[in-house]
Protein backbone atom coordinates (compact mmCIF):
# COMPACT_ATOMS: atom_id res chain seq x y z
CA UNK A 1 0.00 0.00 0.00
CA UNK A 2 3.04 2.68 1.06
CA UNK A 3 3.26 5.39 3.10
CA UNK A 4 1.12 7.98 3.97
CA UNK A 5 1.26 11.77 3.01
CA UNK A 6 3.08 13.39 6.13
CA UNK A 7 2.68 16.63 4.81
CA UNK A 8 2.24 19.01 1.36
CA UNK A 9 4.95 21.81 0.84
CA UNK A 10 4.03 24.84 -1.46
CA UNK A 11 7.10 26.72 -2.86
CA UNK A 12 7.82 29.58 -4.31
CA UNK A 13 11.25 31.11 -5.77
CA UNK A 14 11.70 34.76 -5.66
CA UNK A 15 14.14 36.84 -7.42
CA UNK A 16 16.52 37.05 -4.79
CA UNK A 17 17.80 40.49 -5.73
CA UNK A 18 15.54 41.79 -3.58
CA UNK A 19 17.36 41.28 -0.59
CA UNK A 20 20.74 42.72 0.65
CA UNK A 21 23.70 40.94 1.56
CA UNK A 22 23.85 39.02 4.86
CA UNK A 23 20.40 38.75 5.32
CA UNK A 24 18.99 38.63 9.34
CA UNK A 25 15.86 38.57 10.85
CA UNK A 26 14.62 42.00 10.60
CA UNK A 27 14.92 41.89 7.04
CA UNK A 28 13.13 39.17 6.48
CA UNK A 29 10.50 40.14 8.66
CA UNK A 30 10.57 43.84 6.91
CA UNK A 31 9.77 41.53 4.18
CA UNK A 32 6.83 39.88 5.63
CA UNK A 33 5.56 43.32 7.20
CA UNK A 34 5.80 44.76 3.31
CA UNK A 35 4.95 41.52 1.32
CA UNK A 36 3.06 38.69 2.94
CA UNK A 37 1.08 39.93 6.09
CA UNK A 38 -1.62 41.11 3.36
CA UNK A 39 -2.00 38.31 1.41
CA UNK A 40 -1.91 36.17 4.47
CA UNK A 41 -4.45 37.81 6.49
CA UNK A 42 -7.28 36.97 4.44
CA UNK A 43 -6.81 33.18 5.84
CA UNK A 44 -5.87 34.51 9.38
CA UNK A 45 -6.04 38.17 10.21
CA UNK A 46 -3.24 37.66 13.76
CA UNK A 47 -0.65 35.60 11.86
CA UNK A 48 2.66 36.86 12.88
CA UNK A 49 5.90 37.64 11.11
CA UNK A 50 8.98 35.11 11.39
CA UNK A 51 10.60 34.18 15.06
CA UNK A 52 13.47 32.01 14.04
CA UNK A 53 16.28 32.53 12.51
CA UNK A 54 19.14 29.13 11.49
CA UNK A 55 22.28 29.16 9.43
CA UNK A 56 23.38 26.15 7.78
CA UNK A 57 26.34 25.21 5.23
CA UNK A 58 24.60 22.71 2.21
CA UNK A 59 26.27 21.03 -0.61
CA UNK A 60 24.34 18.96 -3.18
CA UNK A 61 26.23 15.96 -4.85
CA UNK A 62 25.89 13.69 -7.78
CA UNK A 63 28.07 11.78 -10.36
CA UNK A 64 29.95 13.24 -13.66
CA UNK A 65 27.44 10.86 -15.78
CA UNK A 66 24.19 12.28 -13.30
CA UNK A 67 23.55 9.00 -12.12
CA UNK A 68 21.48 10.37 -9.28
CA UNK A 69 19.56 13.08 -10.40
CA UNK A 70 18.82 11.39 -14.26
CA UNK A 71 17.13 8.63 -11.66
CA UNK A 72 15.47 11.44 -10.04
CA UNK A 73 17.24 11.18 -6.85
CA UNK A 74 18.94 14.13 -4.71
CA UNK A 75 21.54 14.26 -2.66
CA UNK A 76 22.19 16.82 -0.28
CA UNK A 77 24.72 17.24 3.03
CA UNK A 78 24.19 19.74 5.34
CA UNK A 79 25.69 21.25 8.48
CA UNK A 80 23.82 23.30 10.82
CA UNK A 81 26.31 26.35 11.89
CA UNK A 82 26.22 29.34 14.20
CA UNK A 83 25.45 33.03 13.02
CA UNK A 84 28.94 32.93 11.67
CA UNK A 85 28.42 30.24 9.70
CA UNK A 86 31.28 27.95 11.83
CA UNK A 87 30.57 24.16 11.18
CA UNK A 88 30.21 21.73 13.89
CA UNK A 89 31.72 19.41 12.35
CA UNK A 90 28.09 17.53 12.79
CA UNK A 91 26.62 16.59 9.12
CA UNK A 92 23.69 15.20 8.27
CA UNK A 93 23.33 13.23 4.65
CA UNK A 94 19.41 12.84 3.14
CA UNK A 95 19.05 11.28 -0.13
CA UNK A 96 15.46 12.54 -1.58
CA UNK A 97 13.74 10.36 -4.40
CA UNK A 98 10.85 13.02 -6.23
CA UNK A 99 9.06 12.86 -8.85
CA UNK A 100 5.03 13.27 -10.06
CA UNK A 101 4.45 9.12 -9.91
CA UNK A 102 2.95 9.20 -5.94
CA UNK A 103 2.81 5.46 -6.08
CA UNK A 104 6.43 4.95 -7.10
CA UNK A 105 7.76 6.94 -4.55
CA UNK A 106 5.11 5.68 -1.65
CA UNK A 107 6.38 2.38 -2.21
CA UNK A 108 10.53 3.20 -2.05
CA UNK A 109 12.72 2.48 0.71
CA UNK A 110 15.87 4.23 0.30
CA UNK A 111 17.37 3.21 4.06
CA UNK A 112 18.22 -0.04 5.49
CA UNK A 113 16.17 -2.49 6.38
CA UNK A 114 15.19 -1.79 10.32
CA UNK A 115 16.93 1.67 9.98
CA UNK A 116 13.58 3.31 10.19
CA UNK A 117 12.12 1.37 13.08
CA UNK A 118 15.28 1.83 14.99
CA UNK A 119 15.23 5.60 14.74
CA UNK A 120 18.92 5.68 13.01
CA UNK A 121 16.90 7.21 9.96
CA UNK A 122 14.74 10.03 9.40
CA UNK A 123 12.03 9.62 6.53
CA UNK A 124 9.57 12.25 5.25
CA UNK A 125 7.00 11.24 2.52
CA UNK A 126 5.72 15.03 1.61
CA UNK A 127 4.48 16.32 -1.92
CA UNK A 128 6.29 19.59 -3.24
CA UNK A 129 4.09 22.11 -4.59
CA UNK A 130 5.35 24.43 -6.93
CA UNK A 131 3.79 27.20 -9.23
CA UNK A 132 2.92 25.31 -12.78
CA UNK A 133 5.85 26.53 -15.03
CA UNK A 134 7.62 25.36 -17.88
CA UNK A 135 11.49 26.07 -18.94
CA UNK A 136 11.48 26.52 -22.63
CA UNK A 137 14.86 26.62 -24.43
CA UNK A 138 13.83 29.04 -28.01
CA UNK A 139 16.54 28.37 -30.52
CA UNK A 140 19.38 30.61 -30.29
CA UNK A 141 17.82 32.35 -27.08
CA UNK A 142 18.28 31.89 -23.10
CA UNK A 143 16.04 29.38 -21.28
CA UNK A 144 13.03 31.18 -19.79
CA UNK A 145 10.28 30.38 -17.75
CA UNK A 146 6.95 29.91 -19.38
CA UNK A 147 3.76 29.93 -17.28
CA UNK A 148 -0.15 29.52 -18.03
CA UNK A 149 -2.75 32.25 -18.49
CA UNK A 150 -4.28 30.62 -15.58
CA UNK A 151 -2.39 30.54 -12.41
CA UNK A 152 -1.94 26.66 -11.38
CA UNK A 153 0.32 24.04 -9.72
CA UNK A 154 3.04 21.55 -10.44
CA UNK A 155 2.94 18.70 -7.90
CA UNK A 156 5.50 16.27 -7.06
CA UNK A 157 5.79 13.34 -4.64
CA UNK A 158 8.80 13.07 -2.18
CA UNK A 159 10.48 10.70 -0.25
CA UNK A 160 14.03 11.89 1.95
CA UNK A 161 15.41 9.87 4.10
CA UNK A 162 18.81 11.46 6.62
CA UNK A 163 20.99 10.01 8.20
CA UNK A 164 23.95 11.57 10.47
CA UNK A 165 27.43 11.17 9.49
CA UNK A 166 30.47 12.37 11.23
CA UNK A 167 33.38 14.03 10.21
CA UNK A 168 35.36 10.85 9.09
CA UNK A 169 32.68 9.31 6.71
CA UNK A 170 33.27 9.59 3.46
CA UNK A 171 30.50 10.51 0.91
CA UNK A 172 32.88 11.16 -2.20
CA UNK A 173 31.69 7.71 -4.01
CA UNK A 174 28.56 6.20 -5.26
CA UNK A 175 29.08 3.01 -4.10
CA UNK A 176 29.32 4.76 -0.15
CA UNK A 177 26.00 6.18 -1.21
CA UNK A 178 24.70 2.85 -1.75
CA UNK A 179 26.27 1.32 1.65
CA UNK A 180 24.16 4.37 3.29
CA UNK A 181 21.06 3.93 1.19
CA UNK A 182 20.95 0.34 -0.22
CA UNK A 183 17.42 1.40 -1.94
CA UNK A 184 20.05 3.52 -4.42
CA UNK A 185 21.38 0.41 -5.86
CA UNK A 186 17.81 -0.66 -7.63
CA UNK A 187 16.75 3.04 -8.47
CA UNK A 188 19.97 3.76 -10.03
CA UNK A 189 20.98 0.35 -11.33
CA UNK A 190 25.21 0.68 -11.37
CA UNK A 191 27.25 -1.55 -10.23
CA UNK A 192 29.90 -1.32 -7.50
CA UNK A 193 32.56 -2.32 -9.53
CA UNK A 194 32.18 0.33 -12.03
CA UNK A 195 35.15 3.24 -12.65
CA UNK A 196 33.19 6.09 -12.84
CA UNK A 197 31.50 6.77 -9.64
CA UNK A 198 33.11 9.05 -7.96
CA UNK A 199 30.67 12.16 -6.55
CA UNK A 200 31.52 15.65 -7.62
CA UNK A 201 30.04 18.72 -5.27
CA UNK A 202 28.45 21.76 -6.42
CA UNK A 203 28.98 24.67 -4.80
CA UNK A 204 28.77 25.64 -1.10
CA UNK A 205 25.90 26.87 0.31
CA UNK A 206 25.14 29.40 2.85
CA UNK A 207 21.56 28.96 3.78
CA UNK A 208 19.72 31.63 5.87
CA UNK A 209 16.55 30.38 6.88
CA UNK A 210 13.91 32.20 8.65
CA UNK A 211 10.70 30.36 10.24
CA UNK A 212 8.07 30.32 13.11
CA UNK A 213 5.41 31.73 11.54
CA UNK A 214 2.01 29.96 11.45
CA UNK A 215 -1.13 30.68 9.53
CA UNK A 216 -4.33 29.33 10.76
CA UNK A 217 -5.90 27.43 8.14
CA UNK A 218 -9.88 26.07 8.14
CA UNK A 219 -10.56 22.79 10.67
CA UNK A 220 -7.66 23.65 12.82
CA UNK A 221 -4.71 22.89 10.39
CA UNK A 222 -1.58 25.40 9.71
CA UNK A 223 0.68 26.76 7.43
CA UNK A 224 4.15 26.92 8.85
CA UNK A 225 6.03 29.86 6.75
CA UNK A 226 9.94 29.41 6.23
CA UNK A 227 11.78 32.10 4.25
CA UNK A 228 15.01 30.37 2.83
CA UNK A 229 18.10 32.64 1.36
CA UNK A 230 21.16 31.21 -0.16
CA UNK A 231 24.58 32.29 -0.91
CA UNK A 232 26.76 30.49 -2.86
CA UNK A 233 30.30 30.42 -2.24
CA UNK A 234 30.25 33.68 0.27
CA UNK A 235 27.87 34.38 2.87
CA UNK A 236 28.20 38.01 3.18
CA UNK A 237 27.39 38.57 -0.80
CA UNK A 238 24.44 39.15 -3.47
CA UNK A 239 22.20 35.89 -2.41
CA UNK A 240 21.80 33.77 -5.33
CA UNK A 241 18.53 32.14 -4.45
CA UNK A 242 15.45 32.64 -2.33
CA UNK A 243 12.39 30.88 -1.74
CA UNK A 244 9.44 31.25 0.28
CA UNK A 245 7.78 28.36 1.25
CA UNK A 246 4.58 26.96 3.52
CA UNK A 247 4.11 23.45 5.03
CA UNK A 248 0.83 22.12 5.83
CA UNK A 249 0.77 18.74 7.70
CA UNK A 250 -2.18 15.67 6.70
CA UNK A 251 -4.39 14.09 9.51
CA UNK A 252 -2.55 10.52 9.24
CA UNK A 253 -2.28 11.20 5.33
CA UNK A 254 -5.53 12.81 4.67
CA UNK A 255 -6.42 16.64 3.95
CA UNK A 256 -10.14 17.55 3.81
CA UNK A 257 -11.36 19.23 0.98
CA UNK A 258 -12.30 22.43 2.24
CA UNK A 259 -8.19 22.73 3.89
CA UNK A 260 -6.78 21.46 0.34
CA UNK A 261 -8.94 24.38 -1.06
CA UNK A 262 -7.79 26.83 1.18
CA UNK A 263 -4.11 26.21 0.86
CA UNK A 264 -4.36 25.98 -2.97
CA UNK A 265 -6.28 29.19 -3.16
CA UNK A 266 -3.47 30.64 -0.73
CA UNK A 267 -0.77 29.58 -2.85
CA UNK A 268 -2.35 31.05 -6.01
CA UNK A 269 -2.44 34.45 -4.29
CA UNK A 270 0.98 34.56 -3.67
CA UNK A 271 1.70 33.78 -7.29
CA UNK A 272 -0.30 36.79 -8.20
CA UNK A 273 0.45 39.23 -5.44
CA UNK A 274 3.89 38.11 -5.84
CA UNK A 275 4.00 37.96 -9.74
CA UNK A 276 6.46 41.21 -10.32
CA UNK A 277 9.17 39.44 -7.98
CA UNK A 278 8.96 36.23 -8.51
CA UNK A 279 12.32 34.14 -10.09
CA UNK A 280 11.47 34.33 -14.24
CA UNK A 281 14.48 32.41 -14.84
CA UNK A 282 14.49 29.41 -12.99
CA UNK A 283 12.41 26.34 -11.65
CA UNK A 284 13.93 25.21 -9.10
CA UNK A 285 16.70 25.75 -6.62
CA UNK A 286 18.03 22.34 -6.80
CA UNK A 287 19.13 22.55 -10.34
CA UNK A 288 20.80 25.81 -9.76
CA UNK A 289 22.60 24.08 -6.64
CA UNK A 290 24.19 21.05 -8.25
CA UNK A 291 27.41 20.24 -9.39
CA UNK A 292 27.10 21.03 -13.15
CA UNK A 293 24.55 24.27 -12.71
CA UNK A 294 26.89 26.11 -14.98
CA UNK A 295 25.57 24.11 -17.96
CA UNK A 296 21.88 24.20 -17.33
CA UNK A 297 19.17 26.73 -16.08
Amino acid sequence: MGRKLDAREYKLLLNPQIFGQSPNLDVANTFWAQRIRQIVQTADPEAGPFKDDEWRLIRFWDTGSRDLGDNDLILRTRQDTKVDFAANGVRKATLKLRMPDQFIVATARLAKPGDEEAGNVETKFEEDIGPLEVLARPPGEPPKVVTPLKLSTRNRFSLSSGIDLTPNDPLDRLDYVIALFPGVAELVGVSADQPDLNLAAGPLIHEYVFKGSEVALLEGAKAKFTLSIWCFDEPSKQPDVAEMSFVVKTDNGQMSGPVARQAYNLFNSFQDRLSEIIDQDHTSKTSLALPDRGSRK
